[in-house]
């Protein structure tokens, strides 16, 4: 019994420290994408008309949404140079979602002329100060629309950084905010954007939206939910999962030879109250069920220990942080985290059972027992 209690213990513990971090990643994306993002297909940058912006409005699920203009450039502070994208956003970016949570140095207060907001990791790349008006942050880019002049061929504008933000994410390492006017001026590119940032409602199914927009947009747009956007991350969650159930089944299977041998050690020193049963009556089959019930009892007092240790263990970590991350990871959270999905213990406890009343059913069926 002890193999099963254990086995089934370590699967609860180990599932619901994969959910505690798939759980952590998706609060970090929460704030910095939107329900939906429109991007065009055959190209970067698009516009739409008037009409279908007021189109969009309409939809009775659309709480707000932003437009979002996307650029590579090289940013040079002092001796520092660092390829960088420029992400340029409209005041509801900041104000209307949770994004303005994640500023740790500075102010929002950046959609002046010439202010941005940098990310930390591009913060300490670039050994940037705050409101340094005498040292200016320029970024430069290659102008493709007039590439005749050669004293055209780069341009460069200076900004002022005003602020730091930290979401945990490659947006800190990459981007640079500023307002989507300033920049389309910056690039003289009137109008444009590269995508389009839908939040929806609270409880809104997001997949009737998605039918929505593509009826008024056509299909040369993609209208991507959540997990669409970030398709490398979830898929590599699911299948660290699917791969942690594979490799805690095989562990099950060989933790049920604990089973093995008690029901055969049963066997040999019930020999005497065998024959009783046979002297009053029992056959062959009646005492090889008898066995298959004692495995399938043993298999599931297992899983119900299991799963009442797998809580406990589950619920001191998550109330106390018992087992610590390493010192100097430079993670957020300082222990592993937990979430405990009761749709998982339902399929480890239903794989569990199943493996325990078949490796039960084959051991009562084998010759010793005949």
């Amino acid at each position: 019994m002890a193999g099963v209690l254990l086995g089934t213990m370590a699967l609860i513990v180990v599932l619901s420290v994969f959910n505690g971090f798939d759980e952590i990643i998706q609060k970090i994306y929460k704030d910095i994408d939107a329900d939906i993002k429109v991007e065009y297909k055959e190209g970067a940058l698009f516009s739409l008309e008037k009409n279908t912006i007021q189109q969009i409005k309409e939809i009775k699920e659309v709480n707000f949404f932003s437009e979002i203009l996307e650029y590579k450039m090289l940013a040079q502070y002092k001796d520092y140079q660092h390829i960088i994208n420029v992400k340029g956003v409209d005041h509801s970016f900041i104000e209307s979602t949770n994004f303005k949570n994640h500023l740790v140095l500075g102010n929002k207060e950046f959609l002046g002329s010439n202010f941005c907001l940098v990310g930390r990791g591009v913060f300490n790349h670039l050994s940037l100060q705050l409101f340094d008006f005498e040292n200016l942050l320029n970024l430069s880019f290659f102008n493709h629309t007039d590439p005749q002049k050669i004293s055209n061929l780069i341009k460069s504008k200076a900004f002022y950084a005003t602020g730091v933000f930290a979401t945990q994410s490659d947006l800190d390492y990459q981007d640079i905010i500023i307002d989507i006017n300033n920049l389309r001026e910056f690039l003289s590119l009137d109008k444009l954007c590269s995508s389009l940032n839908v939040h929806l409602i609270a409880n809104t199914n997001i997949d009737e939206v998605q039918k929505k927009m593509l009826n008024i947009l056509g299909p040369e747009y993609l209208i991507k939910n959540r997990f669409q956007q970030r398709p490398f991350v979830n898929k590599m969650i699911q299948t660290e999962k699917l791969m942690v159930y594979i490799i805690f089944t095989f562990i099950l299977l060989i933790s049920m030879l604990s089973l093995i041998a008690s029901l055969t050690i049963l066997y040999i020193e019930k020999q005497k109250d065998i024959y009783t049963l046979k002297v009053l009556g029992f056959n062959k089959v009646d005492i090889q069920n008898i066995f298959l019930y004692v495995g399938i009892l043993i298999t599931s007092v297992g899983v119900f220990l299991g799963t009442i240790l797998g809580f406990l263990f589950c619920f001191f970590q998550q109330k106390f942080g018992l087992i610590k991350l390493a010192s100097d990871s430079g993670f957020f959270t300082s222990a592993y985290p937990i979430k405990i999905n009761l749709i998982d213990i339902f399929f480890i406890q239903l794989i569990v059972l199943t493996i325990g009343a078949i490796v039960s059913f084959l051991v009562s069926r084998n010759n010793l027992f005949n």
